[in-house]
């Protein structure tokens, strides 16, 4: 949001966004939605922007929080630490696919953790974990997937008929358009990562309903200006989630990531895939899709070998009114309420 709006337009703007929370929380008539969170945190800090607004959702029951790509026990001691600082040791870690050493920037600030001292559940092998929840729920498990698909192509490997047993809320891909906006398709990060493993995932024989936000739209999710500044007023001792996240977001940005941690958010990608696990997607415009995905990384549509995929393709644009606001401008808005809500 420019930083030009006046700060009566962004009362206006807040205003609305905790009235549409209200709506999604009544529309689930008080059943929270059971979700997994497959996250390779600790690379760039959208994932923990997505899990720091999860944690804030009554409309949500976190199962498990599964790490996923390269070092995942690494990538756990992030979110133990995190969890135990917020006072979160209730919801289970469960260590995904180790694949190397490498986690990002701000394992440093987690490196010296003992996850033997996780006062909650932790599961080495987070993938017969997420299977085993999976299958003892009566509810349908829905995973939120903000990391390369490598989990996702253990839990088919080890039990096929996983497919049907859970629906996918992702960050992956890109579909009419690629980094920065610029048009075309292209090998999204999250997909070329582990391409054999998108390729499993985007199979036309698996089951799972898939809801998808590419490059298209949470690729330019970025809070600034007066929106920003309006979250970092909120980063008090009261708001232990939020401050935490904005000490990890400082960290991450001293150690090797990048970012202006006082000034703007770096692109909010997963937070987007959060938001479509459990909402009405009414700030989206949504498109069925049928996808693959090629040997190269990108996302192609293709009728006849295409799974079929709902995809936000787009937000919603601004109506007539003079006080209409863009999906985007509602999203951004709704993502920064929440965060401030003292969970």
């Amino acid at each position: 949001m420019p930083a030009s709006r006046s700060p009566l337009f962004l009362l206006a703007v807040l205003a609305s966004a905790m009235f549409v929370s209200l709506l999604f929380f009544v529309c689930v008539d008080g059943a929270r939605i059971p979700i997994i969170i497959d996250t390779d945190i600790g690379q760039d800090m959208d994932d923990s922007w997505a899990v720091s607004a999860a944690l804030k959702s009554p409309e949500v029951d976190v199962r498990m929080i599964l790490t996923a790509a390269h070092n995942a026990k690494g990538r756990a001691q992030i979110v133990a630490k995190f969890l135990q600082t917020v006072g979160r040791t209730d919801i289970p870690i469960g260590v995904g696919v180790v694949q190397d050493d490498f986690v990002g920037p701000l394992y440093g600030w987690a490196q010296d953790y003992d996850l033997a001292t996780y006062p909650g559940k932790l599961y080495a092998n987070g993938v017969q974990a997420a299977l085993d929840i999976i299958n003892n729920s009566s509810e349908t498990i829905t995973m939120v997937a903000i990391a390369p698909m490598g989990n996702f192509e253990a839990m088919l490997q080890a039990q096929p008929s996983v497919s049907s047993k859970i629906k996918i809320a992702a960050m992956s891909g890109s579909v009419y358009k690629c980094y920065g906006n610029s048009p075309g398709a292209c090998a999204e990060y999250n997909v070329k990562e582990n391409i054999q493993a998108s390729q499993a995932v985007y199979s036309k024989s698996t089951s799972w309903p898939m809801t998808i936000t590419p490059l298209d739209t949470c690729g330019i999710v970025v809070l600034n200006g007066t929106l920003y500044q309006t979250l970092l007023k909120g980063n008090t001792s009261t708001n232990i989630i939020l401050q935490t996240l904005l000490e990890n977001y400082q960290y991450w940005s001293e150690h090797g990531g990048s970012g202006h941690p006082a000034t703007s958010s770096t692109t909010l990608y997963d937070t987007v895939a959060f938001y479509l696990s459990f909402s009405d997607l009414s700030f989206c415009v949504m498109q069925n899709i049928p996808l693959i995905v090629d040997n190269t990384g990108v996302m192609r549509i293709n009728s006849t070998a295409g799974k079929e995929v709902d995809v936000a393709v787009n937000w919603t644009p601004a109506s007539s009114s003079s006080t209409a606001q863009t999906g985007l401008v509602q999203y951004t808005s709704w993502l920064v309420q929440r965060l401030l809500t003292i969970a």
